[in-house]
């Protein structure tokens, strides 16, 4: 390698090194920034002005602290704009419904309603035949639905509340708005939802919610399976539920722990 070639690998490291070192500082000065990459101030300069000419690095005009620059929001969207929620979760939903031996769901909301984007069925679940969750349900008798409701944004939420006609799909759905708010603060606060019984008699279900790397819900992933055994290992299946969400999540660029 030559001399020109060594220098130009050496700048280009330098300058990642640079834009990583602000994932944890929210600005710094110059010679702050030195001190804690080792580097000289006069070479750093240098790099900063290159970031700041390409907009990776915004400088404050009154502090002379330096930040990350709109270049990198742009490049963030761009990735995120490339990442497929259904094709990102897949392997662990497989996973997790082959740990469970339970029926799993992937949902999101669009206009009001759930879209169910995956369905990973277990040989051992029983619920081939038996359970009719449909590619598309209302969000007040489903798990997944509730969940999403939980933690989308709240005009949206009182919207749906104030003007859908909420019909009960079984005997154990609530269709009182004030009870449905009561439960969507039960889920906040719990980090998932186990469903009773809510869309069909005999079956019921765990599920949690899946954020986008600004922490926006996305979509939702359940656990299903017959009334008994959902109750029998709940505990159990929540561990399970919630690992694969924080896997995902990670996936998705946002960690989140949440708790049983």
């Amino acid at each position: 390698m030559t001399e020109n070639k060594r220098a130009s690998y050496g700048n280009v490291s330098h300058a990642l090194d640079i834009l990583l070192f602000f994932r944890k500082h929210e600005v710094c000065s110059l010679g702050e920034m030195a001190e804690r990459l080792d580097l000289k101030k006069s070479y750093l300069s240098k790099l900063l002005d290159a970031l700041k000419d390409k907009g990776f690095i915004a400088q404050d005009s009154d502090t002379g602290k330096y930040k990350l620059g709109l270049s990198c929001l742009e490049l963030a969207t761009a990735f995120e704009n490339r990442l497929d929620i259904r094709k990102i979760a897949h392997p662990y939903l497989v996973e997790l419904s082959s740990t469970t031996k339970e029926l799993v769901h992937l949902g999101v909301m669009d206009s009001n309603v759930v879209v169910l984007l995956e369905r990973i069925m277990n040989q051992e679940s029983g619920l081939r035949l038996q359970f009719h969750l449909s590619l598309t349900s209302p969000p007040h008798s489903t798990g997944l639905g509730k969940v999403l409701l939980a933690y989308s944004d709240q005009t949206l939420v009182e919207n749906y509340l104030s003007t859908a006609k909420l019909e009960p799909s079984s005997p154990h759905t609530t269709v009182d708005p004030n009870k449905i708010r009561e439960e969507l603060e039960q889920i906040r606060l719990k980090g998932y939802y186990l469903s009773y019984e809510t869309f069909e008699s005999g079956v019921s279900c765990v599920a949690a919610p899946v954020f986008s790397r600004q922490g926006k819900i996305i979509a939702a992933i359940s656990i299903c399976g017959p009334t008994v055994r959902i109750l029998s290992k709940q505990k159990e299946l929540v561990k399970h539920l919630l690992a694969t969400i924080s896997t995902v999540n990670s996936a998705l660029g946002y960690d989140l722990q949440l708790s049983q």
